[in-house]
């Protein structure tokens, strides 16, 4: 499971979640990416303080498969690699009033996503994702705990989440094209006669 771009807040909730995880799921492993390089330490902390076997991304070999239970993701431009090979995703600064992040980016892997009540940011995809059975939200840290137990315990829901994920970014590709294109037909036709030129210094 991957907790992407969390801030201060955050990672307690995703922590505890993980908590009973992996009293069913034993292999399960956590990779925390923080948003803010300077919190590398301070989440590396909380998860040594609640008992995991943390490594950060920087000590582990390329071609190593980690022996730990919580990955801090110390590096950056990994991080959409990483979605890949998520079972789960929760995508953060949506857990705090901090307006989320983008979800774009694990649901071009297909991944089911998880986020909180705080998606002002993003508010306009956070809500076609819902409103197409492409994602779930979530409204407090204890809500996070029980939906991400139920989801990873349910390949079929995954599966059904993540491929409406993917489902609405391809039906949405290209949408930069077709917007100029609706502006250009708003705009007057190519003529020099149409030129509003400066004013030239006399």
């Amino acid at each position: 499971m991957i907790a992407a771009s969390t801030l201060k807040g955050e990672e307690d909730a995703i922590l505890e979640a993980f908590q009973r995880i992996r009293a069913t799921m034993t292999n399960a492993l956590l990779i925390i990416a923080p948003r803010k390089p300077q919190r590398f330490d301070d989440v590396e902390r909380l998860a040594r303080r609640a008992g995991w076997n943390v490594a950060r991304r920087t000590e582990l070999r390329v071609d190593a498969e980690p022996r730990h239970d919580v990955v801090i993701l110390d590096t950056i431009g990994e991080l959409a690699q990483l979605y890949q090979v998520a079972t789960a995703v929760f995508v953060g600064g949506s857990l705090v009033d901090s307006g989320g992040h983008n979800i774009l980016e694990p649901a071009v892997f297909g991944k089911p996503i998880v986020f909180g009540p705080y998606m002002q940011n993003f508010a306009e995809i956070a809500r076609t994702f819902l409103d197409n059975d492409a994602a779930i939200q979530v409204r407090t840290g204890r809500e996070l705990d029980s939906v991400l137990l139920e989801l990873l315990g349910d390949p079929v829901r995954r599966a059904r989440l993540g491929a409406a994920a993917r489902a609405l970014v391809e039906a949405n590709r290209g949408a930069r094209m077709k917007t100029l294109s609706a502006i250009a037909q708003l705009l007057p036709p190519d003529d020099p006669a149409n030129v509003v030129r400066p004013f030239r210094r006399v």
